[in-house]
């Protein structure tokens, strides 16, 4: 009996374990395309997950090798646009030597990826419907074959496995959450700035939330009176020499004229929400494309976000957050965010990711004097807006639903 010795199979022998791996979804599908990338091999893996943004319905990439890291989270197609977006509509995979040339097509600014024009889309369909697309890229010297199409069809399976597996932990997570409903609940993570304060867990608004259906004509406006509130804000709130000046770098994006014309721009083309969306995406998109090398870029791309947001709240006459709130970030926040936070009196943040002391929003945090805590396992499966949150920046702990008794050793603490 012959043995088969070709290496590749025991990368796909090893795909199920990694698929259902008790990791963070975004780790395990990362893994997942480097060993596709290394399966076929593609110098590109990508896999796109359908979820709501600002936008509406999008797929937005999830997972990649191949491209700049900061794609991952900004890379985003209308569903049904571009081929990722047709594959996903037909429920079909679909396969192009150029990928250029087909009538789908549709380029995503700072990607370069016309490099890779042999495109392959597997759309990974669940219960009837397309629930994210699975992207391959070769240089056009190595066209895919209808052997690299079956292989593909195969190896999106791990896909499916890995998504089912995130689904059944949400389910746990939310059934053990349920079982706690109403008691305390300590989640670990890490201080960012000290202090302990009480509040009622709040999110960001959406800018589809703050700016669907509002007048663009007010844009202009409202990027000077944010210019001026952020400017009363920094004497308002006492921020040290170090913390003022981190604040007068981020500033600096609302006083550039080549930026502001570039939000007019894609606000009169797309309209209010979808074109403040897409101009944070691009920023964010181009901001590392060395692969982080430049943190200036990285930081400018941080407070673009912030000035969107900031300016549709303008707009709407909606404040981001609201006095005494705990306000939940998923990602680290640029200067105008932490800044806007606590002129807006929210009583701590709470970050999911890893924030560094040594970034501007740390220090700017810790001169407000607003209690913050990062790189928090499981907050946005234990927290939901509206919970009661302690948070402890001196010992980097949330309590969610906190016990009468800490709640009144809290008070007692404060006179």
């Amino acid at each position: 009996m012959e043995i088969l010795e070709d290496p590749r199979l025991d990368r796909v022998f090893a795909l199920p374990s990694l698929a259902s791996a008790s990791r963070p979804l975004s780790q395990v599908l990362h893994a997942l395309c480097e060993e596709v990338a290394a399966i076929l091999p593609a110098e590109v893996a990508s896999v796109y997950l359908r979820e709501s943004d600002d936008e509406g319905d999008v797929l937005l990439m999830r997972a990649n090798v191949g491209f700049p890291e900061v794609a991952v989270g900004n890379v985003a197609l209308p569903f049904g646009e571009g081929i990722t977006g047709f594959a996903a509509e037909c429920m079909r995979p679909v396969i192009r030597e150029q990928a250029e040339s087909d009538t789908h097509y549709r380029r995503v600014d700072g990607l370069d990826e016309e490099r890779f024009p042999a495109f392959l889309a597997w759309p990974l369909v669940r219960s009837g419907r397309a629930d994210g697309v699975l992207v391959v890229q070769r240089p056009s010297s190595r066209p895919f074959s209808d052997s690299d199409l079956a292989l593909v069809g195969a190896l999106a399976s791990s896909f499916h496995l890995a998504l089912t597996f995130a689904d059944q932990r949400r389910r746990e997570a939310s059934a053990q959450r349920g079982v706690a409903e109403g008691r305390e609940v300590r989640l670990q993570g890490l201080g960012v700035a000290p202090g302990q304060s009480l509040g009622r867990a709040e999110l960001l608004p959406t800018l589809r939330e703050l700016a669907e259906d509002q007048d663009a004509n007010a844009l202009e406006p409202a990027l000077d009176a944010v210019t001026r509130h952020l400017e009363r804000g920094v004497t308002k709130l006492g921020l040290g020499a170090e913390a003022t000046a981190d604040v007068m770098r981020a500033k600096l994006v609302l006083d550039d004229a080549r930026f502001r014309s570039e939000m007019v721009r894609e606000v009169a083309a797309r309209g209010l929400a979808p074109g403040l969306a897409s101009l944070a995406r691009r920023y964010a998109l181009s901001a590392e494309r060395t692969g982080g090398a430049d943190e200036w870029l990285t930081d400018r791309s941080a407070e673009v976000a912030a000035v969107c947001r900031l300016v549709a709240a303008q707009i709407a006459h909606r404040p981001l957050c609201r006095p005494g709130s705990v306000l939940l970030l998923a990602e680290r926040p640029g200067s105008l965010l932490v800044l806007e936070a606590a002129l807006r009196r929210a009583s701590a943040i709470v970050v999911a990711e890893r924030v560094s002391d040594a970034m501007p929003a740390s220090r700017i945090l810790r001169d407000a004097r607003v209690p913050a805590v990062c790189d928090v396992a499981g907050l946005y499966d234990w927290v939901r807006p509206g919970d009661a949150l302690l948070v402890d920046g001196d010992r980097g702990l949330v309590w969610v639903s906190p016990s009468e008794s800490r709640v009144a050793k809290l008070k007692a603490a404060r006179g």
